[in-house]
């Protein structure tokens, strides 16, 4: 079986290349709820965020415009009072990085992240982050919608499982490829972070 093409491929179109000194980076919701609160995303969660340490080492190495996204919720979940919104330890913000707070799952919507970036004068982004077919998937497409050229950093993202519509379990695995497959068909680059640390 041969493999399947995008739709951007199959409208001859390609991904511009990544320039780092056009770019941003967003990192989405690296929060404690996702280590030891209500969705923890185990060890593909903390691969992930070993990767975005990666990812963010470099950026701040290269002097690149870093963003960092919380969620807020409610009692039950990333509730605002309570640790498990805090971003985890390891990607702390330092000196004039700049932390959203969100209420929905596009990064978007009700914040200043489309005005930071643009006042940056970076057209292209790098996101990394949870969930992947939830925050980072509608951020993603928002983005696209806005102008941004997209980038994601596909190993630095992860999510949990889901049930179907017939009431049965998809795997966290096969979450995650299909949200990046279906990010890739149009709105995103997918870039691995040994691709992105050593470019």
């Amino acid at each position: 079986m041969s493999v399947p093409s995008t739709l951007l491929e199959l409208a001859g179109g390609q991904f511009d290349t990544l320039d780092w000194s056009n770019c941003a980076v967003v990192l989405i919701d690296f929060q404690n709820e996702y280590v030891d609160g209500a969705m923890p995303l185990g060890d593909a969660g903390s691969k992930a965020t070993a990767n975005a340490r990666l990812l963010l080492d470099k950026a701040r190495n290269e002097d690149i415009p870093v963003f960092h996204v919380a969620h807020h919720g409610n009692e039950n979940i990333f509730d605002p009072s309570s640790s498990n919104v805090a971003i985890v330890n390891s990607l702390q913000p330092i000196n004039d990085e700049k932390t959203i707070t969100k209420m929905h799952p596009n990064a978007f919507h009700d914040t200043p992240l489309q005005e930071l970036i643009k006042a940056t004068g970076k057209q292209q982004i790098i996101f990394a982050g949870f969930m992947s077919h939830m925050c980072i998937s509608s951020s993603v497409r928002a983005a696209f919608d806005l102008g941004f050229q997209n980038y994601v950093c596909h190993d630095a993202c992860a999510t949990r499982a889901l049930p179907s519509a017939k009431g049965q379990a998809i795997s966290a695995e096969v979450m995650h490829d299909t949200a990046m497959a279906a990010l890739q068909d149009r709105f995103a680059a997918l870039v691995s972070t040994d691709q992105l640390v050593n470019n």
